[in-house]
């Protein structure tokens, strides 16, 4: 059995009106993963003591620049337009953000809140 875990976060709610007029709320979700780790490489005919600092000075920029300690970061990942009733089908209360673990397995998705 394929099944996969992602991990969301809601981005916003709105309240809409669906193609049949009824009350709806717009619910837009993110993927929160992990940043992978920074590899900073200097050409091999740098001497090795100049190749170490420019990894260094390189690193510091990155770090005061915005969003540049960020451990994760996010992709758009899913909108959903629900009513009420199916909202408290799926068990969500969605305010921003929330954190979600969205399951797939089987054709059927479930939400856990974390």
């Amino acid at each position: 059995m394929l099944s996969s875990n992602i991990r969301l976060k809601v981005q916003s709610v709105k309240s809409v009106k669906d193609v049949e007029k009824r009350e709806s709320y717009q619910i837009d979700f993110v993927e929160v993963r992990a940043r992978p780790p920074m590899v900073a490489m200097t050409p091999t005919e740098f001497p090795e003591e100049i190749g170490q600092m420019v990894v260094q000075i390189s690193k510091g920029i990155q770090k005061v620049m915005p969003g540049g300690d960020a451990k994760e970061y996010e992709l758009k990942k899913l909108t959903l337009i629900l009513t009420s009733d199916e909202l408290e089908a799926f068990r969500l209360k969605p305010y921003p953000n929330q954190l979600y673990e969205l399951t797939i397995s089987e054709g059927v998705l479930s939400f856990n809140e974390i």
